[in-house]
């Protein structure tokens, strides 16, 4: 009831003062948008004035004095502009207005001035994040004073890790063992011990398929694995790459577990262009696991050549451990020892140009210096260990078996301490493939996740040589402000700065060094202590220096609402920021007034510095 007084009393004020005016000249208003005495529910884009006579041209218009203030909060405005007609003068809006109160005070140049009022009840009343309670609704709270307790999400990258090597494998595993069933060791389907490893492995791939699925959902939604078990709420993870990837990987293992589950069934020519499809289906799976980078769609191709490559090779490594070498037997045991030799070496030569070619893709010369490209070397040093005991088991089979017509248990028994060896080793490079991909490489920008952000003043400027930056300000009151400093080209910057001059004289600006030497962006959050105390316009000064010599320098101006009472302070000597973020941070498109901010753009502000008086 309180509400609908306060709000009552507000529109019945509202009306009794609308349309008042302190006339010196002759000119009045003859309408107005928004309408004196208007309770606004969508926020308007642009105040516009009609007036009874002419104004004067654009001279007249371009000296007038035009003001929105929303709860005694001045809200900035665009240059007025008018219109064919002589007497329609429209400005548009850089901020939302707040709600409550607004009041539009105009002036001519001939002495003529008013005001109205209008009601904003357009922006959103403020929100704490929504929390899940016991039952699994959605609740939203009001906004509350005091403290509030933010309860982060678990963090599910240990655990993702860790299935995504399982399905690694066990999807390797039954793709490599089809491979070689089909191609070099047909009698095996005789055998029930490969029924049972296929069926085996079947269930594991799809259940660790499954599993990796609700996790990535249960990550991108903030809610939980046992939430996102089921198929029907995976639509946000399905409108990613990896979320289709990982799916189309789940539809190829259950259609091929089903023809795999009487192993006989796989050399039947009828389902042969069938089988074939839906292998293909799962390797090229793996093509958009990752699908940024520099050429991506090389990087597609290669990352399916590659996975091919890897799943054949430890399909066959696990199908002989476990079957072939699971005790002696007739000559077809050894033409699958064979058959695993003279596949060998292509599948080497294949997995390390493959391997090669997404490195210099996604990490170019950064092996050193970034993690991922670390990890890289490690698993390098991995596989080499693993191509050592490879070239001695087939040595063994190429060199000891050559005159053998049968698999006897003194050659099993040989074998499968070195075989199980190497597929030990095989499964620990496919654990540091699964480490590679939760890490990001130097050439990948990280997908944006964080909010998305509007700000309330967006500066673009280009100059000469390329040369083009945005600032975005928010919420461009006087106080603590945030700003992001983008920069779009050149190619190579050197000693890129922004100064930041008010024209108050009493107050000090800021000079930002900003050490990103490509395109990037930087984000100077409302943490690092980015004061702007000082109302009205604030100056900008865009400087760098290329190897071809100083870039011409930008200027642009922007105006800092007079949001909160300012007590005068005459040279604070505030300390200037310096900013530094990786030059792969993500850079927003420059057409749009809002920029999703990656939360490992923020950095704090530097010890040391001048500031511009």
């Amino acid at each position: 009831m309180r509400r609908f007084l306060t709000l009552f009393l507000t529109v019945l004020g509202a009306l009794a003062f609308a349309g008042t005016a302190r006339a010196a000249g002759d000119n009045t208003l003859e309408s107005s948008t928004p309408a004196p005495g208007e309770i606004v529910t969508l926020a308007p884009t642009q105040i516009q004035l009609k007036f009874t006579l002419p104004v004067g041209g654009a001279d007249a218009v371009a000296q007038m004095g035009l003001v929105l203030t929303c709860e005694n909060k001045i809200t900035n405005l665009n240059a007025p502009q008018l219109a064919s007609d002589g007497v329609t003068v429209s400005a548009s809006l850089t901020q939302i207005p707040g709600n409550g109160i607004c009041t539009v005070k105009w002036k001519l140049p001939d002495g003529s001035e008013g005001s109205f009022q209008f009601t904003s009840n357009a922006t959103p009343t403020t929100t704490l994040p929504s929390s899940a309670t016991t039952d699994g609704t959605q609740t939203t709270n009001p906004s509350i004073t005091g403290d509030v307790e933010v309860v982060t999400p678990p963090r599910l990258g240990g655990p993702i890790g860790l299935v995504r090597w399982l399905s690694f494998f066990f999807v390797a595993a039954l793709f490599g063992g089809l491979i070689f069933v089909k191609y070099f060791w047909p009698e095996g389907v005789e055998y029930g011990i490969t029924e049972r490893y296929f069926r085996q492995i079947s269930i594991l791939s799809l259940v660790s398929l499954v599993v990796l699925m609700a996790l990535l959902n249960a990550r991108e939604t903030g809610g939980t694995m046992w939430g996102s078990l089921s198929p029907t709420s995976w639509g946000p993870i399905l409108s990613l790459n990896e979320g289709r990837a990982v799916f189309s990987r789940i539809i190829a293992v259950i259609v091929l577990g089903g023809i795999s589950w009487i192993t006989v069934r796989v050399l039947e020519q009828t389902v042969v262009s069938f089988t074939a499809g839906f292998l293909v289906l799962a390797m090229a799976s793996y093509g958009f696991d990752r699908f940024s980078g520099r050429a991506v769609v090389l990087g597609a191709a290669i990352g399916i050549a590659h996975m091919a490559a890897v799943s054949m090779w430890v399909g066959s490594i696990a199908l002989i451990w476990r079957t072939v070498l699971h005790g002696p037997g007739d000559i077809d045991l050894v033409h699958a020892l064979r058959g695993w030799g003279r596949i060998a070496t292509p599948l080497t030569f294949a997995i390390v140009v493959t391997g090669a070619i997404q490195t210099w893709r996604v990490d170019g010369l950064s092996l050193i210096n970034s993690g991922h490209g670390r990890v890289v070397l490690l698993k390098v040093v991995l596989f080499v260990l693993l191509l050592i005991v490879s070239a001695s088991v087939r040595q063994f089979i190429v060199q000891g078996m050559q005159r053998a017509n049968s698999l006897n248990e003194r050659v099993v028994y040989r074998l499968k301490r070195p075989v199980g060896i190497e597929l030990a080793l095989s499964i620990t490079v496919l654990a540091a493939s699964s480490w590679l991909m939760a890490m990001r490489p130097p050439y990948v920008l990280n997908r944006d996740k964080g909010p998305r952000v509007e700000y309330a003043i967006v500066q673009e400027m280009e100059g000469e040589d390329n040369f083009k930056v945005r600032l975005s300000v928010n919420p461009g009151n006087v106080g603590v402000n945030s700003m992001l400093i983008e920069l779009f080209g050149p190619s190579r910057i050197q000693n890129f700065s922004v100064e930041l001059t008010p024209s108050n004289p009493n107050f000090s600006g800021y000079l930002i060094s900003v050490p990103i030497t490509r395109p990037g962006a930087a984000l100077i959050d409302d943490k690092a202590g980015l004061k702007m105390l000082a109302p009205g316009q604030w100056t900008v000064r865009v400087n760098g220096v290329t190897t071809t010599g100083q870039l011409k320098t930008m200027t642009s101006a922007f105006i800092i609402a007079d949001g909160i009472t300012v007590t005068t302070q005459p040279k604070q000597g505030l300390k200037p920021i310096a900013t530094t973020v990786p030059a792969s941070s993500t850079i927003a498109p420059p057409v749009t007034t809002s920029t999703t901010l990656p939360s490992t753009t923020t950095v704090p502000p530097a010890a040391s510095g001048t500031t511009i008086p």
